[in-house]
C-alpha cells in the first residue's frame, strides 16, 4: 500500500532495494588515484613512460598531462635525467604529500570546486537521516552554498538508485525524511546522462532507468498507476 500520498518528494516506495550497493567490496582507485599512489611509493620519483607500463589504462599523453597540472599546484618537481634526440626525459619527484587522496586540480593546476553531489554525499554520510533542509544547513559552505532544487533533486536521484530510504513521506507541507541506506565509500555517486548513476568506489554503473525495473519499482509503479486509474475514474463518475 502506498504510504506517501500527496507526496511532493519522491514517488510512493519506501526502499529501493539494489543488489549492487548490498555488495561489499574494497574501494576502487581510479586511474588518476593510481598515478597518485604511485608518486607516493616511488621513492625516486617517476618517469611519464613508466606510468604508461605500470599502468596500461593510463596513456602517454594523460599520465604527461596530470603529471604537469600536479607540478602547477605545487605537488610534484621534476628534474631533467637525460637528452634524447634533443627530447628532454624528466623525473617527477612528489614534494608534497597530503594522503591518500589525490588533490583536486584542473588541467592547470587550479583547485576544483566541490560539486553539489560531494557536498551533499559528504554531509549525509555524517548525519545518516535528514530532509533536504538539514543537508543544506550542515553541508552549505561560503565556497559552495547548495540550494534547495539541487538538494532534493540529488537526494532523488540518490533514492532511486536504492542508496537511501525514506523515513517519512514527504507531504505537501513538509520535506521528506531520508536514511542513508548504501555507504558505499567517500566518492560521491555521479548522475550522468540519462540518470544513471556511476558510484566510483565500485567503479560501475549501479542504476540505468532504462534498464528493466527491480521487483520493488514495478510492484509501486504497478500500485500506482492503478490508483491513477480509479482517481480518474472517480472524477468521470462525479461528472
Amino acid at each position: 500500500m502506498c504510504c506517501c500520498q500527496n507526496s511532493n518528494e519522491s514517488d510512493c516506495m519506501t526502499v529501493n532495494p539494489n543488489p549492487l550497493l548490498a555488495t561489499r567490496t574494497d574501494i576502487v582507485r581510479s586511474d588518476y588515484e593510481k598515478l597518485w599512489d604511485m608518486l607516493r611509493t616511488a621513492e625516486d620519483g617517476v618517469i611519464i613512460s613508466d606510468v604508461a607500463r605500470t599502468i596500461p589504462t593510463i596513456n602517454y599523453d594523460k599520465a604527461k598531462a596530470w603529471l604537469s597540472a600536479l607540478m602547477c599546484a605545487g605537488y610534484v618537481s621534476r628534474e631533467q635525467i637525460k637528452l634524447t634526440r634533443k627530447l628532454p626525459t624528466y623525473r617527477y619527484l612528489l614534494t608534497r604529500d597530503i594522503g591518500q587522496t589525490p588533490p583536486r586540480i584542473d588541467a592547470k593546476g587550479a583547485p576544483k570546486p566541490v560539486s553539489v553531489g560531494e557536498a551533499v554525499w559528504r554531509t549525509i554520510r555524517i548525519i545518516k537521516t535528514f530532509n533536504a533542509n538539514q543537508v543544506i544547513a550542515s553541508g552549505s559552505t561560503p565556497e559552495r552554498p547548495l540550494n534547495s532544487a539541487s538538494v532534493r533533486q540529488y537526494l532523488k536521484e540518490l533514492y532511486n538508485a536504492g542508496y537511501l530510504q525514506i523515513r517519512q513521506a514527504g507531504q505537501a507541507k513538509q520535506l521528506a525524511v531520508y536514511q542513508l541506506l548504501h555507504n558505499t565509500g567517500p566518492k560521491a555517486p555521479e548522475i550522468q546522462r540519462g540518470k544513471k548513476v556511476y558510484d566510483a568506489n565500485l567503479g560501475m554503473i549501479v542504476y540505468d532507468p532504462e534498464k528493466p525495473l527491480p521487483p520493488s519499482h514495478e510492484a509501486e509503479k504497478n500500485n500506482s498507476e492503478q490508483a491513477k486509474k480509479a482517481k480518474k475514474g472517480a472524477r468521470y463518475d462525479r461528472g
